[in-house]
């Protein structure tokens, strides 16, 4: 069975959030741009307006920090790449919330994403709006 696809949500004020999630995508068509999308497991996030206590969120596109990224190209499924990315995410995702608070180091977020030796971040202790996802 596939892992959820929301791996760590963060409210970052009153009625915005930022979600990561981690899946396996089987390719085909970029409806963005047209090009084509290899298949393999993707690390995303996503900006949302949500009213505290509401379970109705929007999407808020363009907004920097707003995409997809190719963690590991693949020829069919893999249930274990899939978990990998999973764990690391959940693992750092204080991490990598602080990494788009700062304007988002991409090739860092890359480096870890694949468990390859990363610059870590300061975090700011004080911030207690980070939730974890159900799993």
């Amino acid at each position: 069975m596939p892992l959820p696809k929301l791996v760590h949500t963060k409210r970052l004020t009153e009625t915005n959030i930022r979600e990561l999630s981690v899946y396996y995508d089987k390719g085909g068509m970029n409806y963005w741009d047209y090009s084509q999308k290899p298949k393999g497991i993707y690390f995303s996030t996503g900006l949302y307006e949500q009213v505290p206590g509401s379970g109705i969120k929007s999407w808020k596109t363009g907004q920097p920090g707003d995409g997809y990224i190719l963690v590991t190209p693949l020829e069919r499924y893999s249930k274990r790449a899939l978990r990998l990315v999973h764990e690391r995410v959940t693992e750092h995702a204080d991490q990598i919330h602080a990494m788009f608070d700062l304007g988002g180091d991409v090739e860092n977020l890359k480096r870890l994403l694949r468990g390859e030796p990363f610059t870590p971040v300061e975090i700011d202790d004080a911030d207690t709006t980070v939730q974890r996802a159900e799993a």
